[in-house]
This record gives structure tokens, sequence and C-alpha cells, in this order.
């Protein structure tokens, strides 16, 4: 029988929620998730709940141990922390495009790059994606395909 957690979904952040799904997908442990990251089960496990701040190393290994970015998790990290004035809440836009692009490589079985991404293949990508350019630029000259 699989041992029971203690931690309820309701009093864990965006990462915490993220962490025992990944426990609960793998049927793995907190033991044994703090043991393949290098993380101390206390750290880990206080990482879960609403208004931590895991440190930049933390998620780091706990990145590596998921077998994801550490980007997504500092994504959901930081998310919601901070209460959002109007202007802000339009750059949450950014961290939600963020996550759902990580999201959406692994579930369709891609990695993300292991080398830096030029700012050429990025305009590529963003055109492609639907973006529209709002002026003309001459720093960067891409052939689109």
């Amino acid at each position: 029988m699989p041992a029971r957690l203690q931690i309820k979904a309701a009093d864990c952040s965006p990462l915490g929620r993220s962490i025992l799904a990944y426990i609960a997908d793998t049927g793995t442990s907190m033991n044994r998730l703090a043991e393949e990251s290098g993380i101390p089960q206390p750290r880990l496990r206080g990482a879960c709940f609403k208004g931590t701040c895991p440190t930049p190393e933390t998620l780091r290994k706990l990145a590596r141990a998921m077998g994801r970015h550490h980007l997504e998790l500092y994504t959901l990290a930081y998310e919601g922390r901070i209460e959002k004035s109007p202007i802000e809440a339009a750059e949450n836009a950014l961290d939600i495009l963020m996550r759902d692009l990580f999201e959406t490589a692994r579930e369709i079985g891609m990695e993300a790059p292991t080398q830096p991404v030029s700012k050429a293949q990025l305009r590529q990508a963003l055109l492609v994606l639907g973006f529209k350019e709002t002026f003309a630029s001459t720093e960067i000259q891409v052939e689109i395909s």
C-alpha cells in the first residue's frame, strides 16, 4: 500500500502541487525524491507550501531529479507570490507562456535546448507562432522558409 501524503494540495504553492503531482504520477515518495535530488527531505517538503521561497540551487536540483527544466520550476515557485498591479498582471502572461511551452514540449517528447538559442532562431520561432513585427529591425536578418 503506497504511503499517504500528509501535504494537502490546498496548502501548496503551484510548485508544491507540481511536486505532489510528480510523486503521484511516478509512484515515488517524498523521501525518494529528496534522496534523488540531493535536497534534505524537510527542505523539499517545505518548498511545497504556499509562501515559501526555495533557493535557485534547490530548484535546479529538483528540476534535474524530476526531469524538468529549471526555468519551469522557477516560474512555478514564484507564481502568485506578489500581488500584481494591472500593468504587472500583463507581465504574468510571460510566465504562463513559459510554463505552457515547457509543458507542451514535455508532453510531445521534446527537451529544452542545451545550448543558448540565437536571437535569429527566436525571431523565426515567434513568427511561426503568429507574432507580428511592430517595427522594421535591421539588427537581425533572418530568412524565413
